[in-house]
């Protein structure tokens, strides 16, 4: 049977477009409602499936159930992705590295040709130093810095350190935070020869506290950003109508556009 790569390329790509498509709002409401909780009991349960086909030996059974079982990975690598957090890409790649630092005597400089009991005693040490790396939890903290949402890795980075005790009692010790950020800020501002190195480095202080209140105070800080934007498109839709009524956006000053915002604003 040959290994044909390109088409294995092309049917993973499409198995990803498709669980693309169902989760896009012109999708499956039922697929887009599902989250890394609900999908956990499929996993079990075609995970037990998968292995009741191989004690069947039988070849399209195997293939069926892993086709299901790996649907599933994809499906929570798609709701990785849009959360932020992680991409299929990533879990391959982890998958693919976790497998070359376990087996150095195939991809390093360990000793070649290993018998089965020496490669499970060299397996066991390995996991012992990824266990202790993991425990780690600056090293979290850096596997989260990798997560594709600014949002969402400042969150999880909060998280780890909140695990032991070191964070705001409250969301309203946290908002002083943000007062304190905001008043830094202010001063780089009036200066006339600020860094933009500077300024960068404070305005993401200022974004961590923010994401610090949200979080205390259970709020998703990315779903307070999203909602934030819909709002002032729609008003700014608004906005436009009216400006357009009397010739357009040419000409006009910021002070008489924000008449139209007042206006659109009122009740």
């Amino acid at each position: 049977m040959k290994n044909d790569k390109e088409l294995i390329a092309k049917e993973l790509l499409r198995l990803v477009e498709i669980m693309e498509k169902l989760r896009s709002p012109d999708g499956c409401s039922w697929d887009r409602k599902q989250t890394h909780s609900s999908l956990a009991k499929y996993i079990k349960e075609e995970s037990e499936e998968v292995i009741e086909a191989i004690n069947s030996e039988d070849t399209l059974h195997i293939v069926e159930e892993l086709g299901d079982l790996l649907m599933l990975i994809v499906f929570n690598s798609q709701i990785g992705m849009e959360q932020g957090t992680f991409t299929l890409a990533e879990v391959a790649a982890g998958i693919s590295d976790k497998l070359v630092s376990r087996h150095p005597h195939v991809f390093g400089d360990a000793e070649k040709g290993i018998d089965p009991e020496k490669v499970l005693e060299m397996w066991g040490e390995l996991k012992k130093k990824e266990k202790a790396h993991r425990g780690k939890i600056s090293n979290r903290m850096k596997e989260a810095l990798k997560f594709p949402s600014a949002i969402r890795l400042t969150e999880k980075v909060q998280n780890e350190a909140a695990g032991v005790g070191f964070d705001f009692p409250n969301h309203k010790e946290a908002f002083k935070k943000i007062q304190e950020e905001t008043e830094e800020v202010s001063q780089l501002i009036e200066k006339e020869d600020c860094e933009p190195g500077k300024f960068e480095e404070e305005i993401g202080d200022l974004l961590f506290s923010v994401i610090n209140v949200t979080r205390l105070q259970g709020i998703d800080a990315e779903n307070c950003l999203r909602k934030a934007s819909e709002k002032f498109v729609r008003r700014f839709e608004q906005v436009e109508d009216l400006v357009e009524e009397d010739g357009g956006f040419a000409g006009k000053t910021l002070e008489e556009l924000d008449k139209y915002w007042d206006k659109i604003k009122k009740p």
